[in-house]
This record gives structure tokens, C-alpha cells and sequence, in this order.
């Protein structure tokens, strides 16, 4: 039984709550959030004990007995979180963004680097057959990305209207939209086309005079091996949309889907034809279920610390882009 606390029961925490009661060899052992509200309504849900509530973390350590924890609060409480997870001893799925800039991405790495603990991040395209797929034609399959586009688009006018929401408060949010929800398909792209990025030119509105919360951006990513990529979002649009075409020599993967639902792959062949391959998507593993088969088996996640590097790296280095108007290398050295 993989005992199991929940740190931040907001509603991705409820969610993977429930992803935890879900498996056979989960128990959700404790929970804990400065929202008594929502602690209770965790609690209804799953039937938990008032005496595995928390609103303090170091006293839910203190009385509980842990295998891991999931840690699905705001982004920029996550380093310290880690971090204290692995000084107990305790697994770690933390959900994206995982953090908020290079040194502490890279303080990750090496920690984990040195552990025998599993770290996860919450990057749940990395479990999306389709996604897989792509990323097997890249790795396994021999091809190569040439060219790549990723487009996402979501409604956030009313936190900015009402400025009251945690995601346009850089010391809670961490960054704006690209970093909070864009991040999906930039890092689905590093990961799935296992290109390095070597520089980025961006352009970003801003929300904020201080220049960390963006409404829009436009990225120009160039790659090592001289591949050329083309991002676009949008916290202002109308509806929720993601799109991501990889190009190669053969033809291309777009991954493509509306809304929060399931995103769906269609191969372009040469030529231009098209077709939609017979992919399991209702047998995708959850984040939990990929968490716990790698602690079960010590083997490596889905998604790792490398991949929140690379991706911390490059959102970086767009930010700097975004507000020096210079083109910005990428240093993952």
C-alpha cells in the first residue's frame, strides 16, 4: 500500500485524489491545505478522518506515516515542497509547472540526480497514446522533427478583470499563462521530439507592469540540429483549443484536441494523405498509476526532472526574450 498525502486539495488535488483511491495500492493517508473548505470537501468525498487533515505540513509530517506525496498547490510553494518531501524520505508527483526558474529546475535534477527517491512531474501528455506514439517515431523509429508549430488557447480574462486570482500574482503563480497552462505544448514538444533547444526569440503582452504575467506570446525556438519551431499562446481567446504539428521528412504528427478533453493524433503521410490510427486512449495509465509502477519497479517516470529542466530552461530564457527584445540563447550546459 503506497500511503500516500495530498498537498494542495484544490481541484487538480482533488482530482489525483481520486486517481489515488482509484488503484489498488493507494490510500490517501492525509491531506493538507490552508483551505479548511477545501480540506472538507476532499474529506467528504473520500471519506476521510478529521485526523488526517491538515492545514500545517510540518505537523502533518510529524503525526503521518508517508510513502509519497502529491504536491498540487500553486507553483511557486513547489521547490520548497520537493524538497522537504525528499528530506522525509518520500516519493514526489508534483504537478506542472513544476517550478518556476532554471537554478531551482537544475537543483532538481541534481537532487534526484542522487537519490534513490522517484520524482514525477505532472506532465500528463507523456501517458496520452497519441503522444507516445509521437514520441516513439522520434526515438525509436528513426525520424527526425525538421519543423513544429504548437498553438494553445484559453479564456483568463476574468483573473485579469477581477485581479484576484493566485495565477496573476507572480509571488504565488510563479509566471503568466505560456508558463502556467502554455507549458503543455512547449514541453510536450521538447519532450516528444527529443530536440535540444538552442535559442528563442519571443514577444509577449503583459498583464503586469513588472513583466512576469504574459496574456499573449509568440515564441521562435531554433534547435541543435537546426530545426526551427513556432509557439503561440493565448490567455485572452474565447475558447480552449491546443494544436501541435511535427514535421519531418516523411510527413508529420498532429496532436490536436478542444477544450480539457482528450487529445487526439492524426499522421500525415507524404503526400498529404491522412489517417487516424486505432490508439487505446481509454487504457492510458493515470499520473498515479505511472507514479506508483515506478516506485513498484525503480524504474524511471514518464516524465522526469530532465524533462522540467529543459522545459524551465527554455520558458527562461522566452522571458528574457519577451522583455530585453533580444534573441536569447538556451543554456542547458
Amino acid at each position: 500500500m503506497l500511503r500516500t498525502a495530498i498537498i494542495g486539495t484544490g481541484g487538480i488535488g482533488t482530482h489525483l485524489a481520486r486517481e489515488v483511491r482509484e488503484h489498488p495500492d493507494g490510500r490517501v493517508a492525509a491531506a493538507v491545505d490552508v483551505n479548511e473548505e477545501a480540506l472538507d470537501e476532499l474529506a467528504a468525498e473520500h471519506d476521510l478522518d478529521e485526523s488526517v487533515l491538515y492545514t500545517d505540513e510540518a505537523e502533518m509530517y510529524e503525526e503521518t506515516g508517508l510513502d509519497a506525496v502529491i504536491i498540487a498547490t500553486p507553483p511557486a510553494f513547489h521547490d520548497d515542497q520537493i524538497h522537504e518531501a525528499f528530506d522525509r524520505g518520500l516519493h514526489v508527483l508534483c504537478e506542472k509547472p513544476v517550478v518556476i526558474e532554471q537554478e531551482a529546475a537544475e537543483r532538481l535534477r541534481d537532487r534526484v540526480a542522487d537519490s534513490d527517491l522517484v520524482f514525477m512531474a505532472g506532465y500528463q501528455r507523456h501517458l496520452n497514446p497519441g503522444f507516445v506514439a509521437a514520441y516513439d517515431r522520434y526515438h525509436e523509429e528513426g525520424q527526425e522533427p525538421t519543423f513544429m508549430t504548437g498553438e494553445l488557447t484559453q479564456d483568463w480574462t476574468g483573473h485579469f478583470e477581477r485581479g484576484t486570482n493566485w495565477r496573476v500574482k507572480p509571488e504565488i503563480g510563479g509566471r503568466g499563462h505560456l508558463f502556467s497552462v502554455g507549458t503543455h505544448v512547449v514541453e510536450s514538444v521538447l519532450w516528444l521530439s527529443g530536440l535540444t533547444p538552442a535559442a528563442v526569440s519571443a514577444e509577449m503582452d503583459f498583464y503586469d507592469d513588472e513583466q512576469y504575467i504574459d496574456t499573449k506570446s509568440s515564441l521562435t525556438v531554433r534547435f541543435e540540429n537546426g530545426a526551427v519551431a513556432s509557439f503561440a499562446d493565448s490567455a485572452v481567446a474565447s475558447a480552449t483549443r491546443e494544436h501541435i504539428h511535427v514535421w519531418d521528412d516523411e510527413g508529420a504528427m498532429y496532436l490536436e484536441g478542444t477544450g480539457w478533453g482528450r487529445r487526439e493524433l492524426t499522421v500525415v503521410e507524404p503526400g498529404g494523405d491522412e489517417r487516424v490510427p486505432d490508439l487505446a486512449y481509454d487504457e492510458a495509465p493515470s499520473k498515479f498509476a505511472a507514479f506508483a509502477e515506478a516506485i513498484e519497479n525503480g524504474e524511471q517516470p514518464p516524465a522526469t526532472a530532465e524533462d522540467v529542466l529543459v522545459v524551465t530552461a527554455l520558458l527562461d530564457a522566452a522571458y528574457e526574450s519577451a522583455r530585453t527584445g533580444e534573441r536569447v540563447a538556451v543554456d542547458l550546459d
